[in-house]
């Protein structure tokens, strides 16, 4: 695959969290700075997808200590240890709201929404602590969002498309360029071209996180 103005430090290993920065990475980058994570914070991501798991990323890159993923999924929570997650809750409902409450002290100073349904943006407010912020990337679907709950928490909610472009000069490339970051690792699953549909029936049924195309 051609790049424009590859790098000279460029290798075909690094391909594949190249490619995650035109989207995925760079979103879940946006989540935890939009949530102006910083050193030693508590943060909860919410979605276990490519977005959800670059956004474990990229709260590590920012310092967090305590970085707790929500995954039902044993390949996906794997994978968000590898990232930089010290801790999962699977559990849903009052049930998963509670058991992050524990684990974070009583709230995270963050929130990476990465999933964009109303239930998980309200799971979002209620493991906010108050003063915290809810960097919210997952893309709406019709929800109806009321502002009560975070207006009475001090709650702030940041986010929206991320500003890829930026992020990638300023922070990314280098960062994969250099091996500190590997977000190349959400494709687990390879198609031709010719198999697009098993593709994304593949991420649609959970088989895999991230479907990677090969072109001949």
């Amino acid at each position: 695959m051609k790049i424009p103005g590859r790098p000279e430090n460029y290798s075909e290993g690094m391909l594949k969290s190249l490619l995650t920065l035109s989207d995925v990475m760079a979103t879940g980058y946006h989540a935890a700075r939009t949530a102006q994570v910083k050193p030693g914070d508590a943060v909860i991501v919410l979605g276990d997808g490519a977005v959800g798991l670059c956004a474990i990323i990229a709260a590590k890159m920012m310092g967090a200590k305590r970085i707790i993923s929500t995954s039902r999924h044993n390949d996906r929570r794997a994978l968000a240890q590898e990232f930089g997650a010290t801790d999962n809750v699977a559990e849903r409902g009052d049930e998963g709201v509670a058991k992050l409450l524990e684990i974070s002290d009583g709230g995270a100073d963050a929130v990476l929404e990465c999933v964009g349904t109303d239930a998980s943006f309200q799971e979002a407010v209620s493991v906010a602590r108050p003063g915290a912020l809810i960097g919210r990337v997952g893309l709406p679907h019709g929800q109806q969002i009321s502002g009560e709950g975070t207006f009475y928490q001090n709650v702030g909610v940041y986010g929206g498309p991320a500003s890829v472009t930026t992020y990638d000069k300023d922070v990314l490339l280098d960062a994969v360029l250099n091996a500190g970051i590997n977000p190349g690792r959400v494709f687990t699953s390879e198609f031709r071209l010719d198999d697009i549909q098993a593709a994304y029936e593949a991420m649609d049924e959970r088989k895999t996180i991230k479907s990677y195309l090969i072109l001949d």
